[in-house]
């Protein structure tokens, strides 16, 4: 008897251990889209994601393609249904076990938490067209929120309708998000290559420049702000905002997976030996190519400047704090 319980106890040692060994450690996503293909013409262009990407030069003269503008090794194609790009996602997800921070119009964030409620935090995007934010729209931002429709307000996109951070049709939206305790996400940095010309006609590299926050923040110093892309490749600014501005944190989506490699490492080693590892979260940008998200999480578990703390502050604890979240909630994760 009790041999047979000694085999017993082996196999459900065994098992028990192969389970905990396939749960990989807690990731936070801080930056992924919930983005029906409608949103890309219904035939999204496939995407570089090798670590050896090349910019090209055009000939003003010709139309530009997205496709030619950089060359690569290997390209992403996105799924051919909006149920496929949700699914192949959730997918990755699961396989990578991603909490993920995902924005988008209010219908299609409902849809994506609807499909897995316990990884998909809700965030909604703020595109502020013409006249930037009508005290309308404030209004139900606050009522959604009342109604727990989202937990994070972003991606603000004023650089691509050619606005500073500080403009003054801008200030309702930060003041509710202050008033309110609600994490804001503002993009800085990088547009598509070429975007000026093709797709966003009011976008300015200059209003990625991370010392434009600058006024928001002294008039809102309680706002939580994280920078999205880090307003790369504006590493110096960064480092000035990010040192005057204790309370700023950033992510690092869409750069770890659409830059080359050694420009991305360039410049995250820079951020970190400046002191400030403890404020930079991980992000995919994810929008509709899952596979990128592995592009991204390799960017960091392969970058041998960083030591193994410094890596789980990037995935997942940074964020954690940033989000504050309680114990119970981490708790959850790192078990799940």
């Amino acid at each position: 008897m009790n041999s047979i319980r000694l085999v017993l106890l082996a196999v459900l040692f065994s098992a028990t251990a192969t389970s905990i060994a396939q749960v990989r450690p807690p990731i936070i996503d801080m930056h992924l889209h919930a983005f029906p293909l409608s949103d890309f013409g219904g035939t999204p262009p496939e995407i570089c994601t090798s670590r050896d990407v090349t910019w090209n030069g055009i000939d003003p003269r010709e139309p530009i393609q997205f496709e030619k503008l950089g060359t690569c090794a290997s390209r992403a194609k996105a799924p051919a249904t909006d149920a496929e790009v949700l699914a192949e996602t959730l997918a990755v997800l699961r396989r990578y076990n991603i909490w993920a921070v995902t924005s988008g119009e209010l219908a299609d964030v409902r849809k994506w938490h609807a499909a897995d409620p316990n990884r998909i935090l809700p965030s909604l995007n703020f595109f502020n067209g013409p006249g930037g934010v009508k005290p309308e729209y404030v209004t139900e931002l606050r009522r959604l929120y009342a109604d727990k429709e989202f937990a994070v307000l972003g991606e603000v996109s004023a650089q691509y309708r050619g606005l500073t951070p500080a403009d003054p049709s801008l200030e309702p939206f930060f003041a509710l998000a202050e008033e309110l305790d609600v994490p804001v996400g503002i993009h800085m940095g990088y547009g598509p290559p070429g975007g000026p010309y093709w797709a966003y006609p009011e976008y300015r590299a200059a209003l990625g420049n991370p010392l434009l926050l600058e006024e928001v923040l002294i008039r809102h110093p309680k706002l939580r702000l994280y920078v999205m892309h880090g307003g790369f490749p504006m590493v110096d600014e960064l480092i000035q905002l990010l040192f005057s501005h204790p309370q700023v944190y950033i992510d690092i989506a869409g750069d770890n997976r659409m830059q080359p490699r050694k420009e991305f490492d360039n410049w995250l080693r820079r951020l970190v030996e400046a002191g400030f590892g403890k404020r930079i979260m991980f992000g995919s940008d994810q929008m509709v190519w899952p596979q990128t998200i592995s592009v991204a999480i390799d960017s960091i578990e392969s970058a041998d400047y960083l030591t193994a703390e410094q890596k789980r502050d990037i995935f997942y604890n940074n964020a954690a704090r940033f989000l504050r979240l309680d114990a119970d909630e981490i708790a959850k994760h790192h078990r799940y």
